[in-house]
């Protein structure tokens, strides 16, 4: 007999972004999934579903997190289903005083390649404003992204 591998490499975008900020400080609000509403753009809600799987509502539609993946301080991963995004992550590098954050996704459609480039921007934009505004003192209770987000 004789066997052929196939290995299918989905397509996988990344962005990045430096953030005045320690990898841990970035890393509490990355991995913490149920609070990511309140500085991601992309994201207006987040409906738990069971233990380690909730939906986050997104302006690319319902994203199901099935599974998360956690190296503390360094990234986090989340695993989804029923979506043509596969995975996304975060990879965090100490860079002298700053961290550079790495945000990645795989994918099915490479027609979408294009607004995940968008989308992916506009997150890491979100990420950094709201880390720069708890970096400067700023409570997280009171934190109105559309206030810091958008221009007068």
């Amino acid at each position: 007999m004789n066997f052929q591998n196939k290995v299918n490499f989905l397509p996988k975008l990344e962005r990045k972004i430096k953030i005045e900020s320690t990898p841990e400080n970035i890393y509490k609000v990355v991995s913490d999934g149920l609070n990511t509403p309140k500085w991601n753009p992309s994201v207006t809600a987040v409906i738990p579903i069971e233990e380690g799987k909730f939906q986050l509502d997104t302006d690319l539609g319902g994203i199901i997190i099935n599974k998360t993946q956690n190296d503390e301080n360094k990234s986090t991963i989340w695993y989804t289903e029923k979506s043509d995004m596969n995975s996304i992550g975060y990879i965090l590098s100490p860079k002298a005083d700053q961290t550079e954050v790495t945000i990645w996704t795989e994918f099915e459609d490479k027609k979408l390649s294009k607004l995940y480039k968008k989308t992916a921007d506009t997150i890491l934009d979100g990420l950094k404003k709201y880390v720069d505004y708890i970096e400067k003192g700023g409570d997280p209770s009171i934190y109105k992204k559309w206030e810091v987000l958008t221009t007068p």
